[in-house]
């Protein structure tokens, strides 16, 4: 008979679903902190490295019964025969026997440990319920059916074992792919030679400056606000955020429309594109998490594993574009 007290109940789901949201921001936070950039700091995510799911289904003892149904029939997931009455765990569950209670009928004859039909049908509706669960529902059944499967029979998990059986879950969630769709032939770009070089770079990098400190001053606040957004409790409401995305938005229409001096071999064009790209990376990934529903961790979790990677590159772009026209911050 399932152990009624590892159900899933709804507020264990939205517990669980917030654990992991904070084990994901403390993982990333971790990976971060030796990434400081000199004029840009970034408030963002690791990246992920792996594109494909596996269903896990972890079974640590052979027994047919996968780990995380034995955390709901109560059974010891090293232990293939858990009552020890020589009948593993699986079969004993596809034969309608409880594997909690030994079978002590003789041999030959029909064991004494059989569940009633009743028990069981309501065994199937709950298996079944919780085979149907969200995707973050899923992806915290398997994070717990690795950490049960890791942990020694007698004792609990390092903080290292922990944090590796969560950083390998968290790799098999796929990851988005964003782009930039601004071109070169989009840019408002300024023939420049000899007679108006200093006017033109002059004047340019005062725009740059303008526009780029702009930015300079919000960076960041995009991510905050949707990790404070996407918490179930939480009182911000998109559109904090969207108030953001709207201000990034502006900061790349002005990038696109102001003259860009074409100087071959004093400027290069495709750093001031970059950032532009860049822009229109976090702007689509800011509103692909403010889309997803609320509180729902894997929904996000592409757009934020890859967030740090886009903002690490524009970081650089701007600190090399920066270098280039001498300009302090």
């Amino acid at each position: 008979m399932i152990n009624k007290k590892y159900l899933p109940s709804k507020n264990f789901l939205i517990a669980l679903s917030i654990t992991v949201v904070i084990i994901v921001i403390v993982i990333i936070f971790n990976s971060l902190q030796n990434n400081n950039h000199a004029v840009y700091k970034n408030q963002g995510f690791a990246e992920g490295t792996s594109t494909t799911v596996t269903k896990i289904n972890i079974d640590s003892d052979n027994d047919g019964l996968p780990d995380w149904k034995e955390t709901l029939y109560g059974t010891d997931p090293h232990n293939p025969d858990t009552d020890r009455d020589g009948t593993n765990d699986g079969d004993e569950v596809t034969q309608g026997r409880d594997p909690l209670k030994a079978n002590t009928a003789p041999k030959g004859q029909e064991p004494n440990d059989k569940i009633d039909p009743k028990i069981i049908e309501q065994n199937k509706k709950i298996i079944g319920s919780y085979e149907s669960l969200s995707d973050t529902d899923k992806f915290s059944r398997g994070l717990i059916s690795d950490i049960v499967a890791a942990a020694p029979q007698n004792g609990a998990l390092d903080e290292n074992k922990t944090n590796s059986i969560i950083t390998n879950a968290l790799q098999r969630i796929p990851l988005k792919n964003y782009v930039g769709t601004t071109t070169i032939n989009d840019l408002n770009l300024q023939k420049t030679d000899s007679t108006n070089l200093i006017k033109n770079m002059g004047d340019y990098s005062k725009n740059y400056f303008r526009e780029t400190e702009k930015f300079r001053l919000i960076f960041g606040k995009d991510i905050a606000l949707i990790i404070s957004y996407m918490s179930p409790n939480s009182t911000s409401t998109d559109k904090d955020v969207l108030t953001i995305i709207n201000q990034y938005q502006t900061i790349v229409n002005n990038l696109i429309k102001m003259p860009v001096p074409v100087a071959i071999g004093y400027y290069d064009i495709s750093y001031h594109l970059a950032i532009i790209n860049d822009l229109e990376k976090i702007i689509s990934m800011d509103k692909d998490m403010v889309g997803m529903k609320k509180g729902s961790v894997l929904s996000i979790f592409p757009s934020l594993s890859i967030y740090n990677t886009v903002t690490k590159d524009l970081s650089d772009n701007l600190s090399i574009v920066d270098s280039i026209l001498k300009i302090q911050r």
